[in-house]
């Protein structure tokens, strides 16, 4: 449903401009479930890194223009390991890019100015929130946490310029008119204009029934959506997962072990099978603890069994909050490394009925609020155009 945004072009006054981290995949999948509840008059120009356009497209379920756009790093993780966070590459690497997207800032503000949007959404970046206000373009900021609350603490006991980095990112985030806080979230209360909007999560359709027919599968066996990021995990004991289906648990996910994968690992097509389908559709969770799995996992009430990350200040939040819900199953890193989940298991599958901690209509609610934004914007602009011809 996307447009190709190889080419630069300038969309139609009272469009939504949106922005979105080149961390990872987890942010553009919250942030697609707001652009796909927008309504279509509204047009939509996504401004990402261009690694991640096979994404949008394979995510988008309306019309969008694509147009590659950098201009924040996120985190780094370490070759092979995405549950730790490596500081002082992270900090390097964001300098650099934001160096980059500093000089461009001027060339952005042009390109708002020439494209009079309705309104900027940011999940994540805080350079075009910046570039937004000088527009003159009401900016919002979509996030449970800011690469400012990340880069803080690892900018401490680093250099001058790292301190400089957080505080002009601190600087920048402050420029959005509002920042719709979707829990499980930091406090963050150095933001100000925060519009609590609950889990932003995409929809998710129950389809068991089907996903056991694809498989092979009958009624009684346990389904599990095993998804440990597309970063990857080298140091899995992966030959214990076939050890699980003695006691009926099977495995379903986009990703194939290393080597022999164990016959109740199944893969599915990512195109065909949503992460909301597949929570929607399985008893449990193994994942590392992002974003947007816990939302989904809350928000269609899927236990969820999850490992720690070190050096991520988002963490903390989520295993806060996955704690107090009840339905969040913490595993050791050690335990995680050699897939020991028994004693897990049985908690996750004895947890019974659960329910969302938190409102599941978080997506529609910014996606209604960013529509009456541009919306108004671009009825303005009709009515000074009539005016101007009277």
């Amino acid at each position: 449903m996307a447009k190709n945004g190889n080419a630069r072009s300038t969309p139609a006054g009272g469009a939504l401009i949106v922005h979105v981290t080149s961390h990872g995949f987890g942010h553009l999948n919250r942030t697609v479930a707001v652009i796909n509840q927008v309504p279509v008059d509204v047009p939509v120009v996504i401004r990402s890194h261009p690694d991640l356009f096979p994404n949008w497209r394979e995510r988008l379920l309306r019309p969008a223009e694509l147009d590659a756009h950098v201009s924040d790093a996120g985190a780094v993780n370490p070759v092979g390991g995405s549950g730790a966070t490596d500081a002082p590459a992270t900090l390097e690497r964001a300098l650099q890019v934001h160096r980059e997207a500093t000089a461009r800032l001027d060339d952005d503000v042009a390109y708002l100015r020439a494209a009079r949007p309705g309104a900027l959404l940011s999940d994540g970046p805080p350079l075009p929130l910046a570039a937004a206000r000088l527009a003159g373009v009401p900016g919002y900021l979509l996030g449970n946490f800011t690469w400012y609350d990340i880069y803080e603490p690892y900018a401490r006991s680093a250099g001058p310029e790292a301190k400089r980095l957080v505080a002009e990112y601190r600087d920048a985030y402050r420029q959005a008119v509002g920042v719709f806080r979707a829990e499980p979230a930091l406090k963050m209360g150095w933001l100000p204009n925060q519009i609590d909007v609950g889990l932003v999560a995409n929809p998710g359709r129950d389809r068991a029934r089907g996903l056991r027919k694809l498989l092979g599968l009958g009624t009684t066996e346990k389904l599990v959506y095993f998804y440990i990021g597309r970063y990857g995990q080298d140091d899995l004991d992966w030959k214990r997962l076939g050890s699980y289906s003695g006691r009926g648990v099977h495995f379903v996910g986009y990703h194939d072990a290393p080597g022999d994968a164990p016959a109740n690992l199944h893969l599915v097509s990512a195109s065909e099978w949503s992460g909301g389908d597949l929570i929607a559709s399985t008893d449990a969770v193994v994942a590392k603890a992002g974003y947007g799995t816990v939302g989904e996992a809350m928000a269609h009430g899927r236990p969820i069994l999850y490992p720690p990350r070190r050096g991520f200040s988002e963490f903390r939040a989520l295993d806060r909050a996955l704690r107090a819900w009840g339905g969040g199953v913490p595993l050791s890193s050690r335990d995680f490394a050699g897939m020991r989940l028994d004693r897990a298991f049985d908690r996750a599958f004895g947890a019974g009925p659960l329910k969302s901690p938190y409102p599941v209509d978080g997506a529609a609610t910014v996606a209604r609020r960013l529509t009456e934004v541009c919306r108004r914007a671009r009825s303005i602009e009709a009515s000074a155009g009539l005016m101007d011809s009277a």
